[in-house]
């Protein structure tokens, strides 16, 4: 956790990788947004949106969602550009993993976080944008 605070850009992309491995705790949670949405260094928020992308489970991509929802414009076209890679990976996989992936995504529809629901939606936009089974 300390990484998180450090002023090396470096250390701060091997903390985003590293605690997107167990996100779902709330301190954990607080630190990983922060890394997401970094404003020194958008190595940061690639590495960390695509570490919680690879995971692609709900606490990882609640995450992402939110995060992308606030994001500044720039960050936010580092965190499509991540989620891009992601569905050229899911769109040469079996139909079941899409349908997992967004099935998790359109979960996060429900979730009391205005900016999980508002980032799922677009996140759910671009999934049926690249994702068309």
């Amino acid at each position: 956790m300390r990484l998180v605070r450090s002023q090396v850009w470096s250390d701060r992309v091997e903390a985003g990788r590293c605690l997107s491995v167990v996100v779902g705790q709330e301190p954990v949670d607080v630190a990983v947004r922060a890394l997401l949405l970094d404003r020194d260094n958008t190595a940061v928020t690639d590495a960390t949106a695509e570490a919680l992308l690879q995971r692609g489970d709900a606490p990882a991509l609640r995450l992402l969602a939110a995060a992308w929802h606030v994001a500044e414009p720039e960050t936010s076209d580092h965190i499509y550009a991540a989620l891009g890679s992601i569905l050229f990976e899911l769109s040469c996989a079996e139909p079941g993993d899409r349908l997992r992936f967004r099935a998790v995504v359109e979960g996060l529809l429900v979730e009391s976080d205005p900016d999980v629901r508002a980032g799922a939606r677009d996140l759910l936009d671009a999934v049926a944008r690249a994702l068309r089974d």
